[in-house]
């Protein structure tokens, strides 16, 4: 696949503005680069991070991924296989409740992913043509469970992955699971 080389070339995820190389990358089933980026937010500055995404494509750039991006496809999702997303969610609020969050630098910059192979090689029959892959979608939720329970307080990852698995269950309609994946709409 032919990345954009401002921000993809010799194996090497750049951020242009600030100026920084990703602590890791990790490459989707479908090509999308997705990139842990030093942060500064939350209580231990010094270990948060930030996720950002780049698309196959000489002239694609480097954005960070809007909630919206992967709750939209569950919902596309759960009209054919509301079962297996329920099932989806589920787990990753389990994952949630459970993951530790990062300790070190090392830790951080050492990290491989928990969920997602089991969750990509169970769940990818649940993939549609012209939607993001059950595998982005796992790589996205594990990366925001573990960032967000390093900050005492936070939440806002886990409400969205409550509000999600309500509306799944009919419990709330599409436009509470919207504004739940937009920040400053509370």
């Amino acid at each position: 696949m032919v990345y954009n080389e401002k921000y993809f070339s010799d194996g090497v995820l750049r951020q242009l503005r600030p100026k920084k190389d990703a602590i890791n990358i990790y490459t989707t089933v479908e090509g999308l680069k997705i990139g842990m980026f030093q942060g500064s937010r939350g209580q231990y500055p010094e270990i948060d991070f930030v996720v950002k995404i780049l698309k196959p494509g000489e002239k694609e750039k480097l954005i960070p991924p809007p909630h919206s991006f992967w709750v939209v496809d569950l919902m596309m999702k759960i009209v054919d296989h509301n079962k297996e997303v329920i099932e989806i969610l589920d787990y990753y609020i389990k994952y949630y409740n459970s993951v530790t969050p990062f300790i070190t630098k090392d830790g951080r910059i050492n990290y491989r992913l928990e969920t997602v192979d089991y969750i990509t090689e169970k769940y990818s029959k649940i993939n549609q043509p012209h939607t993001l892959s059950i595998n982005y979608v796992a790589v996205i939720i594990e990366l925001f469970c573990k960032n967000e329970k390093r900050n005492a307080g936070a939440y806002m990852f886990r409400n969205l992955l409550q509000t999600l698995l309500k509306y799944a269950k009919n419990e709330v309609d599409y436009m509470t699971v919207i504004i739940a994946s937009q920040p400053g709409f509370r």
